[in-house]
Formats: C-alpha cells, structure tokens, sequence
C-alpha cells in the first residue's frame, strides 16, 4: 500500500510495466499488491477506451478492499470507477460513486484528498452540464487547495472551476481560470500530459464558442501534440472535433472533413453501442452485489442482536437459580452445583461481551484472527479474577446460610429429643 502511496498513477506507466508488477505480487501471494496492480491496469484500459474491461476488473477488485477493510484501496477504487463512467458520458453513475468517496474521506477529514475529491465531482457535473452544482464543489477544491498551498491540486481545480463556467456559456469568467492553471503549470508541472492536453482543449473550446477560430486552431493542434503520442483517445477526439466546427465556420471544405472524420473514427471506437451495453450489465451486476451485500449485513446484525437476547436471558436464568441457591433460608446449597453454575455464568458473560462487541472489534483489527484472539484472551483474563471474586463470596455466603439451616435444624432436633423425654 505505501509504494502505491508514493507512486502515484501517470501516463508513462505502460500496461506491460503493471503486468509485470502484477505477476511480481502474485508470486509473492501477496493479495494486497495485485488489487492495486489491477487498479493502474483498470486505468490504463480506460484511457485506452475499453470502459467495460476497466469496470468489470474494478467491480472485481472493489468486494476485496470492502472485505479487508482497506479505506485507502476502496477510495482509490470508487475515485477509478467515477473517472471510467465519467469518459463512458455516464455522469449520474460518476456523480453518485464520487459522492461515495467524499463520505467516505470526510471520515479521516484528508484536507488534500478532499480537494480532489471535490474536484471530481465538480469535473463530473461540468461534463454533465450541471455547472451549479460543478461551480459549488470547484469552488470547494480550490478554497482547500488554496489552504493547504498543494499548488498542483490548485492548478486542476482552478481549470474545472473554468470548465464549469464554459459549461455555463460564461466564457469571459472561465478564460481568466484556465490562464491561471496554465500559469500554475509553468511553475509546478502539469501532473501528465493527459491533463495538459485536457487545457489546451478547454482553451480551444473558449475561443471556438466565441469565434477567435485561429487561437481555437492553435490550441487544438496544440492539445493533439500531446494526445496524439500518449495514445490519449479522449482528448485527441475533442481536438479533431474542436478543427472541424472551426473550419466549417470559415468554409473549409476539406479540412472540415478529415478532422471530422478523425474525430468519428475514435468516437466510434470509444463509445460503440456493445459497450455502452456492457457497461450498463456491468453496472447492473454491481448494483446487485452492493444490494446482497447490504442484505448480508443486515441479516447478519439482526442474528447478532438475537444472540446477545438469547445470552442475556440464559444469564439471567443463570443468576436466578444462584441467587435462589444462595440466599433461599430452607434449602442447603451444594457447593459443586454452585461452582458449576459460576463457570457457566462465566462462560455466557464471556460470549455476551463477544457478541457486544465484535463489530467494533472487526472494525478494529480489520478481522486478524490473531488479533482478535489477543483482545479476547485479554477480556478473559479481565473476567476470570471476577470470577473468582465473585465465587468466593457466594461460597462464603452460602456456607453462612448452610450453617444457619444447619443450626436451626439442630435446635428443632434438641427441642423435640427435649419434650419426647
């Protein structure tokens, strides 16, 4: 988990360089690694276009991370599946596993995480067409980017808050934003080349909305210089599409039609109608183990819950029948049947408290037996001097209680001897 910490995904990582470090992890039967490994694989076959490849190994990958308890791993996971359901043009499923991911980092309260967080749901309803609510989360990112000085953070976030105001027709308040960015890339680096190609295609959008044809040209070309060599499909069709609306406003025949069949060619090969369909079974598929998942859980709690009715009434049966014992003034308790009736008290508080708390403790140890086995025999070790305690003074008070029937029982016998004589 730490190396991909430190490693963060970019557009130099090869598929063949994540096989390799797959296999590595594999032969190291370490689980851990590979479900990492497929994460950068499920990115890669994204910006390849194959959206369905990438949604089938991340929905594979996801029930692990849940089951290891891994918050790292199933944000990294929902933040993976929001970006491949976003390049599909499927925006409420983007919108609504972006959702999932900010509930879940607001928990740890990760000020860097959150900005970008926030940045790709702001991402996500600016390429929806919803840029209120884009503009709300944008202006979020970079209020907490702008905090924390994380100025590469600042820098995207500056472009979607752009992005959005370009998604809203404003074009005069998105130019001053994407310059920014374009100032913070100068002096910090852009993150990848995906992403710098991503603004150059912001500008020549802005200057084809407001008809500066040759700047929105320029940057076009621009943005492809950088696509094209990083196999960056989305961007290269933004491009081509960006080339010939542009010369179809300045009636260049010929050149409108290559880049528009440039632009139709990787369109087709992005968004084909097989994919679209196995990317809605494989959401399908999803949303059907989330709803078991959420079955199973349910059902396990009310089990528990039964459990721990059932534990509480056979301690009490058990305290009862004690307590009877011990202080009852006509019946001699026998010391036997009150030890035997202490280990089993014993022995339903030591599994009501596990029933208590086993969730927590799961949660706690993410389900090391090892671990859990440790806190349990310290819970025992906790009730057995109780126990103990506990035993001597009912052992003490039923002697008293047995001598006294003992007594009186003598004295009823030398009264009665008394009066035969």
């Amino acid at each position: 988990m730490n190396y991909f910490r430190q490693q963060p995904l970019n557009d130099t990582i090869t598929e063949t360089n994540v096989l390799l470090l797959k296999s590595w992890f594999e032969k190291q039967k370490d689980a851990t690694g590979e479900n990492y490994s497929n994460l950068r694989l499920a990115e890669i076959l994204k910006n390849n276009g194959d959206f369905a490849g990438s949604l089938n190994l991340l929905f594979s990958v996801l029930p692990q991370f849940e089951q290891r308890k891994d918050t790292f791993g199933i944000l990294n996971t929902y933040g993976f599946i929001e970006g491949t359901y976003m390049s599909a043009k499927d925006y409420l499923n983007a919108a609504a596993y972006s959702k999932k991911a900010i509930s879940l980092a607001q928990e740890g309260n990760d000020k860097d995480l959150l900005s970008s967080l926030y940045n790709g749901i702001a991402c996500v309803y600016g390429e929806g067409n919803m840029p209120d609510s884009g503009t709300m989360y944008a202006e979020k990112s970079v209020k907490i980017a702008g905090e924390q000085k994380n100025y590469k953070q600042l820098a995207l976030s500056t472009s979607t808050l752009g992005e959005n105001y370009i998604a809203a027709g404003e074009y005069d308040i998105a130019l001053p934003f994407l310059r920014r960015t374009a100032i913070y890339y100068k002096e910090h680096g852009a993150r990848s080349p995906y992403l710098d190609a991503y603004l150059k295609n912001d500008f020549a959008e802005v200057f084809l909305a407001t008809k500066n044809y040759d700047s929105s040209n320029y940057f076009a070309r621009q943005a492809l210089m950088v696509s094209v060599p990083f196999d960056v499909k989305d961007q290269s069709m933004r491009s081509y599409e960006y080339l010939y609306k542009s010369f179809q406003q300045t009636n260049q025949q010929d050149s409108l039609n290559k880049y528009f069949r440039l632009s139709m060619l990787i369109k087709d090969s992005l968004l084909s109608l097989e994919k679209v369909k196995n990317i809605q079974a494989l959401t399908l598929h999803e949303q059907l183990r989330q709803q078991e998942a959420d079955a199973e859980k349910l059902k396990a709690e009310e089990v528990r819950q039964q459990n721990i009715q059932y534990a509480l009434i056979a301690l009490g049966i058990i305290v009862f029948i004690t307590a009877f014992l011990v202080f009852s003034r006509t019946h001699v308790a026998n010391e036997k049947l009150i030890s035997f009736f202490a280990i089993l008290g014993l022995l339903v508080v030591f599994e009501f408290i596990n029933l208590l708390v086993h969730p927590w403790l799961a949660s706690f140890t993410h389900d090391s037996p090892v671990f859990m086995l440790l806190i349990l025999v310290l819970i025992a070790s906790l009730l057995i001097p109780l126990h103990h305690r506990l035993e001597h003074w009912i052992k003490e008070k039923m002697i008293k209680k047995n001598n006294a029937i003992r007594l009186a029982a003598a004295k009823k016998t030398i009264e009665k001897l008394e009066k035969n004589k």
